[in-house]
């Protein structure tokens, strides 16, 4: 059955327990909503902006079944399954994290080249993403459900595909989810297209002008320069806990560090060289604290910025490289 062509317009609620003191960025992040109605502040489709129409046109979409799942604290996954043709079907399974403007379905340049390769390939929309539940726009609270969802849905993966070997596949922020379930020992590898490990990095050239502007303009005589990630640390905060998710604190949108799960695992990262979003560095950090578990990190930097892809043959040589 084909996914709907609507997007999941529900708004599921839930209580965030948010443990940090109150400071002055929580003040300076507090008066920023006249830019958040925007949409420009907030990771991904919180606010509903996304223009599916415009997605479908310029980049097309990739038909197979969804259905959705519920999480732990009620919020609704959109899954989407992708089967490869019976005579070049293997044993594997790619978990395809998307990136912050294209859903799951949108990514048929993504999605294809593994198809090709034989594998089945996952995905899950992110929340307030295409079939996924919205939540509200408050501190903690879309990191917290981007965990229960995946939580759910990395669940059903596992119990779905039982012998098969798993990769994960992330783009942009999609490599902020893959990272998490890295040390899982059903999954042998990762792939990170415009890998990034922090979202802040990624918002950062985009809003950080306009945050001084509302925020001098609601504190009298306060300056916000050098304090930006005060601010996205307000909005956005660690150690944020919710109810039924009591094993999972928020991370504050970035990759805190590893564990001797990954040990032994391949990794392909795919940085782009005139990539104005991500900072150059980012790739080259990540790709460090993978090695100091001793994982084999391979990485080619692609032509082009952000929206760069690997072309259908890098694809094919890093799937295949993952399970040697």
């Amino acid at each position: 059955m084909s996914a709907p062509e609507l997007e999941n317009k529900e708004i599921t609620s839930f209580p965030v327990v948010n443990p940090n003191p109150s400071t002055w960025a929580t003040a300076a992040a507090g008066v920023v909503p006249e830019y958040l109605s925007s949409g420009n502040v907030t990771p991904g489709n919180v606010l509903g902006q996304i223009d599916y129409k415009s997605l479908r046109n310029s980049g097309g979409i990739q038909e197979g079944d969804m259905f959705t799942l519920t999480s732990a604290i009620g919020t609704q996954v959109g899954v989407h399954i992708y089967k490869p043709s019976p005579e070049v079907a293997i044993d594997a399974v790619v978990i395809f994290f998307h990136g912050n403007v294209r859903p799951t379905r949108y990514n048929p340049d993504i999605i294809t080249p593994f198809l090709k390769c034989g594998a089945t390939v996952v995905g899950r929309d992110l929340p307030g993403y295409d079939q996924s539940s919205f939540v509200p726009n408050v501190p903690g609270s879309v990191e917290l459900a981007a965990i229960a969802n995946d939580e759910v849905f990395m669940s059903w993966v596992l119990d779905k595909y039982k012998t098969s070997r798993i990769v994960l596949c992330g783009r942009s922020i999609g490599t902020l989810a893959w990272t998490r379930h890295l040390s899982n020992p059903r999954v042998v590898g990762a792939i990170g297209i415009v890998p990034l490990r922090s979202m802040a990095s990624l918002i950062r050239p985009q809003i950080q002008n306009k945050i001084w502007e509302v925020v001098a303009k609601g504190l009298e005589s306060f300056s916000v320069i050098g304090c930006f990630e005060s601010i996205f640390d307000a909005l956005y905060p660690a150690n944020c806990e919710a109810e039924n998710l009591k094993d999972f604190k928020t991370m504050g949108l970035r990759i805190a560090e590893f564990n001797s799960g990954i040990s032994g695992k391949r990794v392909a990262l795919f940085p782009a060289k005139e990539d104005s979003l991500v900072p150059e560095d980012a790739a080259n950090e990540i790709k460090t604290m993978l090695e100091v578990f001793h994982v084999d990190v391979k990485m080619q930097t692609l032509k082009g910025g952000h929206s760069a892809l690997p072309t259908a043959e890098q694809f094919r040589e890093a799937f295949e490289s993952i399970l040697e």
